[in-house]
């Protein structure tokens, strides 16, 4: 269904059956075990008194190290602007099957992508009930004028948010560097100029049969650290102990996650950790992922300081650009790229 599953779903006579190249090959234990407790960070505390942060600090590499999630509070983002964002997204969602096909793309490293199902070129196995626009963002000069001019808000929107978004990546990076044991600015310095940050905004429809598929197969994300929001429906999941447990949705906080590049730097004392989306059969969930990564052309590998004080290199060096293509179109989910 080349025009997406909202395409799909918005269409007379409703579907009532889900088709069967959605019918995935589900875990026999597919449905969540419990509530997923991930750490609560009050971001005021990185900016109080030396004590305050270093207590701070400690937290974050601890959720790091153990849950690879955690979810920050206090972090002074305007809520109007969080607000705008779902709005212009969602509006992007709502454009018609024409409009949103000038953005059709099966080149993962395309700057901007519309696309349906998984990020892979090709179709392995089932298809995922997600359609999804992907776009780069800082450096803005870079792809700034690739951007969808519609809804007629939406780049300036995105970029205000993208802008604070990415403030926010910058300051918990270096509470991570902290933790580490590495100075401040090492993790920033360790991505090659300005960094690149990818965004991802999905829309999942209501699914007449949920229970036989999901939004978003298990994976974990390329990049360092990745900043989530959605529209107040649950929805995602995370890999813990091998049992998949729900990260609730709670208003005005925003959930982060360890990325690939992360568990790379840091010799593999911090994990990423897979998580997926699943769908519901009443309401369309929307989520928006701000990734924040190197540069591409960036040799990426553990930190020198890292690996002298450990037990030796566990990742060997590669491009940046050649991890994320390797890992976007991979037919094997999880963590395959990495290992």
């Amino acid at each position: 269904f080349q025009g997406g599953i909202k395409n799909l779903v918005d269409s007379r006579p409703p579907v009532k059956k889900l088709p069967p190249q959605y019918v995935l090959d589900l875990p026999l234990n597919p449905l969540c075990v419990g509530i997923a407790d991930i750490p609560a960070i009050d971001l005021r505390r990185l900016d109080g008194p030396p004590a305050c942060r270093a207590s701070a600090v400690a937290d974050i590499g601890a959720a790091c190290a153990d849950w690879g999630f955690f979810r920050i509070e206090n972090h002074e983002v305007e809520w109007i602007v969080i607000e705008e964002m779902m709005k212009v997204v969602e509006g992007f969602f709502d454009l018609s099957v024409e409009e949103k096909m000038k953005y059709w793309s099966e080149d993962v490293m395309s700057p901007v992508r519309y696309g349906t199902s998984l990020n892979t070129p090709e179709k392995h196995g089932g298809l995922h009930w997600r359609d999804y626009l992907r776009h780069y963002g800082h450096p803005f000069h870079s792809s700034f004028h690739l951007w969808p001019p519609n809804p007629p808000a939406y780049r300036k929107v995105v970029k205000k948010y993208l802008k604070v978004v990415r403030t926010l990546a910058m300051k918990m990076l270096s509470a991570i560097s902290e933790s580490l044991g590495l100075e401040r600015d090492y993790m920033e310095k360790s991505m090659g100029g300005e960094g690149i940050q990818i965004m991802a905004a999905n829309y999942y429809p209501p699914c007449p049969e949920s229970d036989k598929t999901l939004g978003l197969a298990g994976h974990s994300d390329h990049g360092a650290l990745t900043i989530l929001i959605d529209n107040g429906v649950d929805g995602l999941q995370v890999n813990r102990n091998d049992s998949w447990m729900l990260v609730p949705h709670v208003p005005r906080s925003f959930v982060v996650n360890v990325g690939d590049y992360i568990e790379i730097l840091s010799n593999g004392k911090y994990r990423s950790v897979e998580h997926r989306a699943t769908v519901n059969c009443e309401r369309t969930r929307i989520s928006v992922a701000a990734g924040h990564g190197p540069e591409l052309c960036t040799i990426i590998g553990p930190a020198g300081p890292l690996v002298e004080m450990g037990d030796g290199l566990k990742f060997k060096p590669i491009t940046y650009g050649e991890y994320v293509r390797f890992q976007q179109t991979t037919p094997v989910r999880g963590k395959s790229a990495l290992e």
